[in-house]
């Protein structure tokens, strides 16, 4: 009988060490991130796993002192958590890349990259096509807001959006501040708000009575907000808003999945960039130019993201992207601030008329809800149009999309009949999502 006692108490010890040890190692995990979030990253997180350091030492000398590690077993299990976890904290802040400025890529090829300085203080690299001679010129000049955030200019957009100088128009794309040609800020100071702040001084310089907008990705979800702001709506002749990528809340709306014929290219980054993402995506833990030079030093993944916008159907005919300055530091900023597309912003849009134009693209990887809860309250969306054989980025220059895309924007700048179905509208949103288009 006393040694079934005795037994029963030795196991009752070591259940209750192994899960004081548990705790601990549930703790200290969540104590690292607090400090990193505490200390805002200073110095690449080393500051952070200095003192998480200190904390797993006095964890060990607590163990100790309260007579936790009374076997050589107890011992060495204690010393193989804590030095494991100790491996992965000076892991994490090892970088994965220099912290040294950035290089500046070379102009595109026959493109000359301008500056404007902006009265918000940004450096603004832009690209200007001024409407062909002989051609009867525009008054409203076309603006490309590309996507991202951190993303850029590419070829291909320069390839699409030059040809509408034949039609008459000047023609404007930028990069936005912190990508591309354009210059950098202070982490804290990236925000949705500063690119709207951006925008409407870029409309101060080009200094036109109104203007064609058209936005991608990202920049559609900017579009969104800028043609329900009363003061900037009236600069807008026109919108087109092209695969928007924020939606509603996910307690308010399912998302739905992402288009089965999308292409599916795994985009791995290191654990550290994604814990700099996930717990000081404003601070240094990782500097925008550590991730920058990460994603310059490893063009494949620029790629790879690149060949996510485009069809599965088109996997072996996808061309090389140009690089660029991705700043992949500003997905972790800017999306959440993007405001949603709830009922204050279905109220702005009862305050302005911007005829507005939706465009998606068949195999996007972009969740169906984004879209379909911008169409659902706002009534400025005069047209839709669903361009098959494309992805995420509609003009790629495949197929016959370019000219296709091309054909739909001028029948809607010129108020003619679509060719293409005017669809989605509103009264097919719940089969659309239903039926994954």
């Amino acid at each position: 009988m006393t040694q079934v006692i005795s037994w029963k108490k030795r196991t009752g010890s070591r259940i209750a060490f192994l899960l004081k040890l548990l705790l601990a190692l549930i703790v200290l995990p969540i104590l690292y991130g607090l400090c990193i979030v505490f200390t805002n990253g200073i110095s690449q997180g080393k500051l952070a796993a200095g003192i998480t350091l200190l904390i797993v030492f006095a964890t060990g000398w607590l163990f100790h002192r309260l007579r936790w590690l009374s076997s050589r077993t107890r011992l060495f299990t204690c010393l193989f958590v804590l030095l494991t976890f100790i491996v992965f904290v000076i892991y994490t802040i090892v970088p994965v890349a220099s912290d040294q400025a950035i290089k500046m890529p070379s102009d595109l090829p026959g493109v000359t990259t301008r500056y404007w300085l902006l009265k918000t203080g940004s450096k603004i690299a832009y690209y200007q096509f001024n409407a062909q001679p002989g051609v009867v010129r525009k008054e409203t000049p076309i603006i490309f807001i590309h996507g991202g955030p951190g993303a850029y200019v590419r070829q291909l957009e320069v390839d699409f959006f030059s040809t509408f100088t034949a039609e008459g128009y000047d023609v404007y794309l930028y990069d936005q501040v912190g990508a591309g040609r354009s210059g950098q800020l202070p982490k804290s100071a990236y925000s949705h708000k500063r690119n709207i702040q951006d925008f409407e001084a870029i409309l101060d310089k080009i200094n036109a009575r109104q203007y064609i907008v058209i936005g991608q990705s990202y920049g559609a979800s900017m579009l969104a907000q800028l043609t329900a702001n009363t003061v900037i709506a009236k600069r807008i002749a026109k919108a087109i808003i092209t695969e928007p990528g924020t939606t509603v809340k996910e307690a308010e709306h399912p998302v739905y999945a992402k288009s089965p014929n999308a292409l599916k290219d795994n985009v791995d980054m290191p654990f550290r960039i994604f814990l700099g993402f996930l717990v000081n995506p404003a601070g240094e833990f990782t500097t925008q130019n550590e991730v920058i030079n990460y994603f310059a030093a490893h063009t494949d993944l620029t790629q790879k993201i690149f060949r996510n916008s485009f069809p599965a159907a088109d996997s072996n005919q996808i061309p090389k992207v140009d690089i660029s300055v991705i700043n992949f530091s500003l997905v972790g900023i800017i999306p959440q601030q993007v405001p949603l597309y709830d009922q204050h912003l279905a109220e702005d849009y009862k305050k302005v008329h911007v005829p507005t134009m939706l465009m998606l693209g068949e195999s996007s990887y972009i969740d169906r809800n984004a879209p379909m809860d911008l169409l659902a309250i706002n009534p400025n969306i005069t047209r839709s149009q669903y361009i098959r054989n494309a992805g995420h980025i509609l003009w790629n220059g495949l197929h016959n999309n370019n000219q296709l895309v091309k054909q739909s924007i001028l029948e809607f700048l010129n108020d003619q009949p679509p060719t293409l179905p005017d669809y989605p509208r509103q009264k097919d949103i719940k089969k659309f999502l239903e039926n994954r288009l």
